[in-house]
């Protein structure tokens, strides 16, 4: 997430504390323990849900003794930026385009094939049942 704010200049206004405050608060709230990219994951999704739009439940500092907002001093406007662009990255996920969320070049696939055919390879004995059951049935 540092690299994402490094480079994003939208997610610039989250360095430091309000950062580690963010991704702390996703990755604690689930119950199984989360790989990296699940963790990822799970902090665009809190994002793109809205928690720190105003109105929203926001991210409130632990340390202090009041309830404080840590993103108290970021405009409206950088919320709905900083929201827009998780939803974006999100869409990116989804859609098999994590090497751009991330900044890196896109892995070679294995071998040239697709790891996850949609179709199952049919053998030669299913081949030629089928054959057979066309034939009986133009007859």
């Amino acid at each position: 997430m540092r690299d994402f704010c490094k480079r994003i200049p939208t997610w610039a206004v989250l360095k430091g504390w309000p950062l580690e405050l963010l991704v702390e608060k996703c990755v604690s709230s689930s119950f199984v323990p989360l790989s990296s990219g699940d963790a990822l994951r799970r902090v665009f999704e809190s994002v793109a849900s809205g928690i720190i739009l105003p109105g929203g439940p926001g991210l409130v500092d632990p340390c202090e003794k009041d309830r404080v907002d840590a993103l108290a001093n970021v405009s409206d406007q950088q919320k709905e930026d900083l929201t827009n662009s998780a939803q974006q990255a999100l869409r990116l996920i989804a859609f098999q385009q994590i090497h751009s969320v991330l900044g890196m070049e896109q892995l070679p696939s294995q071998n040239g094939s697709n790891p996850f055919p949609r179709k199952r390879q049919r053998s030669e004995d299913d081949a030629s049942a089928e054959d057979d059951a066309k034939k009986q049935k133009q007859e």
